[in-house]
């Protein structure tokens, strides 16, 4: 049974040589996140990321940002949270989820700087998504902290 359908959204900023990805801080959590969207009936994964995006961050897709056309990775993860392959599981007996991950690129330095206003928003390097934590230092959601491990979706060498 599919337990649940998500999609992420990696906002990415290049300066020079070095790659700085997008996180937003949640208080009740108390930790740093990816957007994330659900996926509503009817709606690709791509479309829930458009929707969220543009609700969080006040973004608008036409002018803003480009949303890759394609997941940078899609996999399915099983109840005790490891990352397989896509189509590894009889979708008519197990419990499983499916997440989505697409790269996001902003378009002008203006739409950088209302995003760097945001006292919500962080600014992280790979290094530091890697090791759990954003710029600040503080934790990043366990869950997409571990698919992004796992899905090898941030290569170490980016």
């Amino acid at each position: 049974m599919l337990l649940f359908s998500k999609s992420i959204a990696m906002i990415r900023h290049m300066q020079g040589e070095e790659v700085s990805w997008l996180l937003r801080w949640n208080e009740q959590q108390s930790q740093s996140r990816f957007i994330e969207a659900p996926r509503l009936e009817g709606e690709s994964y791509r479309d829930a990321l458009f929707r969220e995006i543009d609700w969080q961050l006040s973004l608008d897709r036409k002018r803003d940002y480009l949303l890759s056309s394609v997941p940078r990775i899609h996999f399915e993860v099983s109840p005790c949270g490891n990352v397989h392959p896509a189509k590894t599981f009889d979708y008519e007996q197990s419990d499983f989820g499916i997440v989505e991950i697409y790269t996001v690129e902003v378009y002008r330095d203006a739409v950088k700087s209302r995003l760097d206003e945001d006292p919500l928003n962080c600014w992280s390097s790979t290094k530091e998504i890697l090791s759990g934590v954003d710029g600040p230092g503080r934790a990043i959601d366990l869950q997409q902290y571990q698919f992004m491990i796992q899905s090898e979706a941030i290569g170490r060498s980016c």
